[in-house]
């Protein structure tokens, strides 16, 4: 029997002896290739077991935790509440406790070994551990107590120490809890160790949860170590550096770099979709190099200025759908005023915290991600065969455009080049779709220099031929320590992109490939495509078709190349004090150039007609930032200030060319065009932004939380008088969780109470809105001839000022059973004033002269927000889900000149935008089926003002209101017209639930959102639109005055001009409910084992299979997805499915 102290032993290992120390130094940084990548500095370890055969592990006496109530205690009352509370048995004569004196011992969360430990010195007692037993017995020393003794029986114990891929850890500490016994694996992931039974080994490694495994009858182990998550969630990025996660009280959700990996994504921007209560990404294209979703943190914060959010990439502006998904550890948001306000004038709309990955202090590593995959529409509309658009279209007409003989020949396809069935839509979407995508990293350094860099190439052919988005991304993240005081960050970063796409031939017009899948839509199969010959169909306007324009020699080649560099200098001249300098440069050029080309169709058409139009834009951003921050600690306060000054500005100069008539298409530079008609234009703006910051975050004992911050602004968007304005904020925090009076509640880890208010502005609104401009060409009479002048067009304010956001909020975070389940909540009231809102045409007429942007509006967005998680693990099997949803209720409040009260009592715009209803809203008419015959049309209250003659199979619009706010008879856009949903999403959800084991890894990520309506119009949503095409729904589902129906899918058919009909109008019958649930990622993962890996000379090998947007649930029209509202010209969204691998060296 051998005794150790567990107090006097626990600091002991800091002394062990320098050979060992050295050489497990030397094996930590021989092989710590098995580092986890992207890991996080300040990890807090964490534990799970995956050992075979072992007996139920008793706590260590200072790990277990309880409360005692303030009060006088006996001796046998201690010792009673200690046994009811823990796994000891206490153990002692029954005279040894009469007549000693109660005891007044500390209150608080605290440990067993402190309770004894204040019992010994109070009562000359002492104590001695043999495993779950404690033995009490009297002391006659002269000094009390002051460290419990434990007992073990030693047995040599020896196994492996692996990671979850079965791969050997090398360097990993295996030590005696409590004592200064320890080893270091060898290469293999060997050990070899003397415990004593009922000892505990602590198993650990940089990077991964440590493993705790108690002492009994093995003599042989197998640990598994598990990646370190729980620490990346410990520390969040917030304005200007990180922040321990117990400390943060403002509304910040965090997604780390395990969350985005592995996933298919083209654009950063995809990946946080359903991924953080109250941010909402809403994706209208898959068009490649352009399907980054709009982002918007809590609804729509603005209906004049722009109501996006600031996003930040290591600190400095940018786009995050420029950057590599390989290279970012984290995407913080910062949803309320308190945490936003420390960027102040352009965070009314919450800020967007990119981090990318830092080098780490081990040999370097060589990491590998890539995949190959192919893209699918998630949807796609059906539409009809010839023959079957021929007998329709005669439907619609009223004649016999279509006779039976070219019916039946259509249908029989014995003459195709004179009856086709082009299925334009096929021949457009004919792309192979495929994508594939390559990230090459190195990691390494020392404690002074560590690198990270990365190189990554992503290539997407379009599902649309000549279509193709390739992106080139490079990355170098430096830090470096110069000498003792000082710490230079040095980030550089490229990208190249280059988007080709066709287009339509010049005598169509328009550009990008929008406008050749509207036109795919939009033309029926009976019009010829190609003929056997080779020659091209002219289409219904002799101008071609999509198969022809595929293969012309038009095309749009979109390159755009950025390039940066931000640096930080970091002086720390004492401890607790730093001092930064922070520089950024960023370069961002676009050069575009789209020629339409003329094209041969067949020996009678020829359009000779070509034209090229060139444009580029040169972007300049520079920013200069000093930041002062001190911390400080004492008495358990804890103490940090910050004071700063921050300049950003930025340059942007354009240019358009463009000229017409080239002699070739085989030459198309500009200079070639002829000089007819040519034009060329540019200008160039910048603006600027100055401003001083101060922070002040105070906490006592990590229990009462307190954030104040102030920013003080100055923008060049604004006149003079109202150039600058303050913005002020506030947090507190209290952490009940620790509080005496919850200490019996042992199911409760942690209970975080918090609220914040503050004021941000807004300087979204363009350059200089308040300069007044004469416009040219207002020539006026004089003299009695025509002189040319120039005019003021409107009015412009020339006192304009901040839009300004007030934010309230209130929430509570919570863990629960050791923090294996956690739940949070928060509310929050945003209300935007002073919105600077261009007033419509119905207030300009009444002036007489246009108006210009003024602050004359208001807006409130509030709601709740809700998250969870809980992750548990069975023996070898892993599993862990998690989830968010969000509740927003958007309203506008006033418009103030734009106040125009409607006949109908509404007041607003008189178009979309009316007090007390969401922004983005439908307004129209309710509708109630369709009339069945000629009877009950008479019957119905009169809708002459829509439908002047109204049919059998036409929309029955509701009389809902009239010149005394009641139904009056009588249907009309005066007083029968509402609201019909919003395009913004009440409801936003995401859940997640991943699983492992052994080599296999499954997730599966949900995503959806509910409450928000769509609309398909023109050649989307009406058949035989402007001479269009029908889909086979509008077909099928038609009113049919043989049999019927009150509520058919489609009206009754006709032909739709430009201007529309009557049954186009627009109403509940085409506003459509747009909510869906989407199963967003589907992952599949198997990583190789141990055994095979070193056969092979890898590290790490994992193979996996991914799907993003694999399936949908939705009402939606059918053959389109509920993220599209168009007309026709639209990119459908893409569903992903890719096979890839990660492998280390």
């Amino acid at each position: 029997m051998k005794h150790f102290t567990l107090l006097a032993l626990k600091n002991q290992f800091n002394k062990t002896p320098k050979i060992m120390k050295r050489k497990i130094l030397y094996l930590i940084k021989m092989v710590s290739k098995n580092l986890l990548y992207g890991c996080i500095l300040q990890c807090i370890f964490m534990t799970t077991l995956l050992a075979n055969d072992s007996k139920a592990q008793i706590k260590p006496i200072d790990e277990t935790f309880l409360r005692l109530a303030n009060k006088e205690w006996s001796l046998k009352e201690v010792f009673e509440a200690l046994e009811s509370k823990t796994q000891y048995v206490f153990v002692f004569p029954d005279d040894l406790l009469s007549g000693r004196d109660p005891l007044v011992l500390k209150t608080g969360r605290q440990s067993v070994n402190d309770i004894l430990i204040q019992v010994a010195q109070s009562s000359r007692l002492k104590f001695r551990q043999v495993n779950n037993a404690i033995y009490v017995g009297g002391s006659n020393d002269s000094e009390p107590q002051d460290e419990i003794t434990i007992a073990f029986d030693f047995v040599e114990i020896s196994g492996k120490v692996v990671d979850q891929d079965g791969s050997p850890i090398p360097g990993a500490t295996v030590l005696v809890e409590g004592t200064s016994t320890g080893t270091a694996t060898d290469i293999d992931g060997n050990f070899t160790i003397e415990a004593a039974e009922g000892a505990v080994l602590l198993f650990s490694f940089i990077g991964y949860e440590p493993q705790r495994i108690t002492v009994a009858n093995q003599t042989n182990l197998t640990v598994t170590l598990r990646e370190d998550q729980s620490s990346l969630e410990e520390v969040v990025v917030v304005g200007y550096g990180t922040q321990k996660k117990v400390n943060v009280i403002g509304s910040v959700s965090q997604i780390t770099s395990e969350n985005i990996e592995n996933r298919p994504v083209q654009q950063l921007s995809q990946a946080i979709t359903g991924q953080m209560p109250g941010v909402t990404v809403i994706q209208r294209s898959g068009r490649p190099g352009q399907s980054g979703g709009n982002i918007r943190v809590r609804g729509v914060g603005s209906f004049g200025a722009t109501p996006s959010a600031l996003i930040l990439i290591d600190g400095i502006p940018g786009n995050m759908n420029d950057i590599n998904p390989d290279d970012v550890q984290s995407i913080s948001v910062l949803k309320d005023a308190s945490s936003a306000a420390i960027y102040g004038a352009r965070a009314a709309n919450g800020v967007i915290l990119v981090t990318t990955k830092n080098g780490s202090a081990k040999k370097m590593t060589v990491s590998y991600n890539g995949y190959v995959g192919v893209n699918r529409p998630t949807q796609l509309p059906q539409f009809v065969d010839s023959w079957d658009y021929a007998a329709m279209y005669n439907i619609a007409s009223g004649s016999n455009s279509y006779t039976e003989e070219d019916i039946a020949n259509y249908r029989s396809q014995s003459d195709p080049d004179n009856y086709p069935n082009t299925r334009f839509l096929d021949h457009v979407f004919a792309g192979d779709g495929v994508q594939t995508g390559h990230t090459l990293t190195l990691n390494g350094g020392d404690e002074n220099n560590k690198y990270f860099l990365s190189a990554g190439i992503l290539s997407q052919e379009g599902i649309v031929p000549k279509n193709k988005y390739d992106r080139y991304n490079l990355r170098l993240n430096l830090e470096n320590k110069l000498g003792e005081h000082f710490k230079l960050t040095t980030r550089l970063f490229g990208s190249i992109e280059e988007r080709n796409e066709p287009q339509a031939t010049a005598n169509k017009g328009g550009e990008l490939s929008d406008q050749l899948i509207q036109n795919a839509i939009r033309y029926p199969a009976v019009y010829l495509g190609q003929a056997s010959n080779g020659d091209f169909g002219i289409g219904p306007e002799s101008g071609g078709t999509p198969v022809s324009w595929l293969q012309s020699d038009s095309y749009l080649t979109n390159p755009r190349t950025r390039t940066g560099i931000n640096m930080k200098l970091d002086w720390t001249p004492v401890e607790g004090l730093v001092f930064s300098a922070i520089g950024g440069y960023n370069s961002f050029l676009l050069e575009q150039r789209s020629y339409l080309a003329s094209q041969r169709l067949n020996d009678d058409v020829f359009h000779a007609q070509s034209y090229l139009n060139q444009f580029s834009n040169k972007e300049i951003f520079k920013t200069a930032q000093l930041i002062g921050e001190y911390s400080k600690s004492f008495n358990k306060n804890n103490l940090d200030f910050l004071l700063g000054y921050t300049f950003e500005n930025q340059i942007n100069t354009y240019f358009n060319g463009y000229r017409q008539d080239f002699p070739s298409n085989d030459y198309t530079v500009i200079d070639m065009g002829g000089a007819d008609n040519q034009r060329v234009g540019g200008f160039d703006e910048q603006w600027a932004i100055q401003s001083l910051i101060t922070r002040v975050k105070f906490n006592h004992d990590e229990k009462y939380l307190f954030e104040t911050t102030l920013r003080y602004d100055g923008s060049s968007r604004f006149p003079e008088n109202n150039k600058y304005a303050l913005f002020p904020s506030m947090a507190l925090g209290w952490r009940l969780s620790d509080e005496v009076l919850l200490e019996d509640w042992t199911w409760l880890s942690d209970l975080k109470l918090k609220a914040s208010w503050g004021v941000l502005g807004n300087q979204n609104i363009g350059n200089y809105p308040y300069q007044t401009v004469l416009n040219s060409g207002r020539n006026y009479p004089f003299g009695g001839s025509i002189s040319t002048g120039a005019a003021y067009s409107d009015y412009r304010d020339a006192n304009i000022r901040w839009e300004s956001t007030e934010t309230l909020d209130f929430g509570a975070e919570t863990s629960f059973l050791e923090g294996k389940l956690s739940f949070n909540f928060t509310y929050f009231n945003r209300n935007t004033t002073d919105i600077l809102f261009q007033p419509t045409a119905s207030v300009s007429s009444i002036l007489g002269v246009g108006i210009g942007e003024v602050n004359t509006g208001a807006a409130r967005n509030r709601g709740w927000e809700f998250d969870f998680g809980y992750r548990d693990q069975i023996d070898q099997f892993q599993y862990n889900i998690s989830g968010n949803f969000s509740i927003i209720n958007n309203e506008v409040v006033t418009l103030g000149l734009g106040n125009v009260e409607q006949p109908n009592g509404m007041v607003g715009n008189g178009s979309s935008l009316f007090l007390g209803f969401p922004m983005e809203m439908y307004y129209g008419y309710e509708s109630d089926g369709v009339f069945i015959n000629e009877e009950e049309i008479g019957s119905w209250p009169n809708q002459a003002a829509i439908t002047p003659n109204p049919q059998p199979g036409d929309i029955r619009y509701k009389d809902i209101s009239g010149p005394d706010g009641v139904p009056d008879g009588r249907v009309d856009p005066t007083y029968d017209r509402t609201f019909l949903g919003s395009r913004i999403p009440k409801y936003t959800y995401g859940l997640n639930f991943g699983s492992r084991y052994k080599g296999f890894d499954v997730s599966v990520f949900l995503q959806g959102v509910a409450g928000v309506s769509g609309f398909l119009n023109n050649y989307a949503g009406w058949a035989f639109f402007n001479l269009g095409n029908i889909q086979e729904w509008q077909m099928n589902g038609r009113f049919d005055p043989q049999s019927p129906e009150r509520y058919p899918a489609y009206p009754r058919l006709e032909v739709i001009t430009n201007s529309g009909t009557p049954n186009t109008v627009l109403s509940d019958f085409w506003v459509t409910n747009a909510s869906y649930l989407r199963v967003k990622n589907l992952q599949l993962g198997y990583t190789l084992p141990p055994a095979v890996l070193e056969r092979i000379r890898l590290q790490n090998l994992r193979i996996y299979l991914s799907g993003e947007n694999v399936l949908s649930f939705t009402s939606y029209v059918e053959g389109w997805d509920p993220e599209i509202n168009t007309g026709g010209a639209y990119y459908p969204i893409l569903a992903t499915y890719t096979l890839g691998v990660n492998a280390r060296f």
